[in-house]
């Protein structure tokens, strides 16, 4: 019993011992583990801060928006941005007003001088996209210059052949000593939709229906740092209707000079101009005329000029024209283009999408077709390729129809089905024709000549969508002929609007956003919350 009673005196102690010491260390433990998760939330918190800091710093730099809007219209476009990317040359672009207060500056200025009570959106706008120029390149600078500063009679004065106007946007480069320029106005950016219901009490409104911002600066700033200016000539004067004014704006959007001649008799084609067009000729040209043409694109055995010709649908036969026109290789054939497959056709059978030749030939650069998908035109008159009259000429298709198309006759209606299927055949509708040789400094010198089978390539609705590339392979061709490499920029204008700026985001967009933050987030934070948990049980 003794023994018993000593045991248990002599344990007892020890018990003691036993529940104080792992209290002590647990205490240690649990102080050990807290200050370790107050460190990981202190370091995860000083992550977070810093990564809000830097996400605001580079906002700043670099551009780092994603666009989901419905056509990226809140973004500039793909190629108009690799082409500001690459600018090496540094760009200045002074904003004639405060940045804070162009908003109601140009709000009041619309009212005033067209009669225009809203808008204020799209001025927003111009502030916002005309900030991210200088993130997209370091060579970009932006300059908002308050018209009541010293700064803005400086702006003016050296400008003061331009007559400057409050809000104007000046562009500026200098190249070895020599600055070239370009002013931008208020109906350069804004699409104004004009309302004469009222216009005989002598009241005009007016509403701005888009914002052009964007190809209209980049228009400017491939001005400024271009080392050439093409000059383009366009002759109406055989011209029943005038379909000019719309190839006339994409040139001169594009920094090309151009002149219209109304004149019916073309003795000579001046040497300052790099391109000749001959726009929907319905009466034919004389000798002296052709001869006028041909003197112009063998410029003296110096060739590098272009003639481009639009064919009118309504255009009788015009022998000479197409006798100079098969000297090139190009044949303009009777009739026009129909489309038998319906599903192929919009709104009528001579309604019709117009493809890039896929023809591989080694006289042909198709890099003139890069980013070209389709092209859509009515009324194509049908062009072919024939053997030109000079072995130094070569001749290859630029766009076709798709081998579902006949030839119609002239006069046809949208039910004629006088076909068979044997007649089913894929069409030209542009065609390129060069001639090439070298200089005396072993240069390679080329004149051009271009076809197109429809005036709707460049005027008509079609040529204003930007999803078809009507005005991209005229522009292309135009260039081409007129001396200028590859286009740079993008040379659809891209209108944008209130809507499609502000909050527009597509239905899919909307469905990513709610599974991302909705599902996938909580998910993954409920996932990590118990991986630490039973970790920090079990450790």
């Amino acid at each position: 019993m003794e023994n018993n009673e000593l045991n248990i005196n002599e344990t007892e102690p020890k018990k003691e011992k036993k529940a104080n010491k792992p209290k002590r260390l647990h205490s240690q433990f649990l102080l050990k583990k807290g200050g370790y998760s107050a460190a990981i939330i202190a370091l995860v918190l000083a992550v977070l801060i810093l990564l809000n800091w830097l996400v605001g710093v580079l906002g700043d730099r670099f551009h780092l928006e994603f666009d989901m809007s419905p056509e990226k219209v809140n973004s500039i476009s793909a190629q108009n941005l690799k082409f500001i990317e690459g600018i090496d040359t540094d760009v200045s672009i002074t904003v004639c007003s405060a940045e804070e207060t162009y908003p109601s500056y140009m709000s009041s200025y619309a009212q005033n001088y067209y009669s225009i009570s809203s808008g204020g959106d799209y001025y927003e706008q111009t502030v916002k996209l005309l900030n991210k120029y200088k993130s997209y390149n370091k060579k970009i600078s932006v300059e908002f210059v308050d018209p009541q500063s010293s700064e803005f009679t400086a702006v003016s004065q050296k400008y003061a052949n331009s007559d400057i106007s409050y809000g104007d946007i000046i562009v500026s480069s200098e190249k070895n000593g020599n600055e070239r320029y370009k002013k931008v106005g208020f109906t350069d950016i804004y699409e104004i939709e004009t309302d004469d219901t009222y216009a005989m009490y002598g009241m005009t409104t007016g509403n701005i229906t888009g914002n052009n911002i964007e190809t209209a600066l980049t228009s400017a700033i491939a001005y400024c740092i271009s080392s050439k200016t093409p000059k383009a000539v366009i002759y109406t004067g055989h011209s029943q209707s005038d379909y000019s004014s719309s190839y006339v704006e994409l040139l001169k959007l594009n920094n090309f000079e151009v002149d219209v001649m109304a004149t019916a008799l073309i003795t000579e084609v001046p040497d300052e101009y790099d391109v000749a067009v001959i726009m929907a000729p319905t009466s034919d040209f004389v000798k002296e005329e052709l001869d006028a043409i041909s003197a112009f694109l063998d410029n003296n055995g110096k060739l590098s000029k272009g003639l481009i010709y639009f064919a009118d649908s309504a255009s009788p036969k015009l022998p000479n024209l197409e006798a100079l026109l098969n000297q090139w290789g190009i044949a303009i054939n009777s009739g026009l283009i129909y489309e038998t497959n319906s599903q192929n056709t919009l709104g009528d059978p001579f309604t019709m999408g117009m493809y890039p030749s896929e023809e591989e030939s080694d006289s042909f650069d198709n890099s003139i077709l890069k980013d070209i998908s389709f092209c859509i035109a009515g009324y194509n008159v049908p062009l072919s390729i024939t053997e030109p009259s000079d072995a130094d000429i070569s001749v290859n298709a630029v766009m076709n129809s798709l081998n579902s198309t006949v030839i119609a006759p002239i006069g046809a209606s949208s039910e004629w089905s006088e076909y068979s299927d044997a007649d089913k055949n894929q069409y030209q509708s542009v065609i390129e024709a060069k001639k090439s040789d070298y200089n005396s400094d072993n240069e390679l010198i080329t004149s051009y000549v271009y076809a197109f089978g429809s005036t709707e390539y460049i005027d008509s609705d079609w040529a204003q969508n930007s999803r078809v590339s009507n005005k991209d392979i005229v522009l292309a061709c135009s260039e081409r002929a007129s001396g200028v490499s590859d286009s740079k920029i993008s040379f659809t204008p891209k209108t944008i609007t209130n809507e499609s700026y502000s909050d527009s985001v597509t239905e899919s967009s909307v469905r990513v956003i709610r599974i991302i933050f909705m599902v996938l987030l909580p998910i993954i934070t409920i996932i990590i919350g118990a991986v630490i948990y039973f970790k920090r049980r079990n450790a």
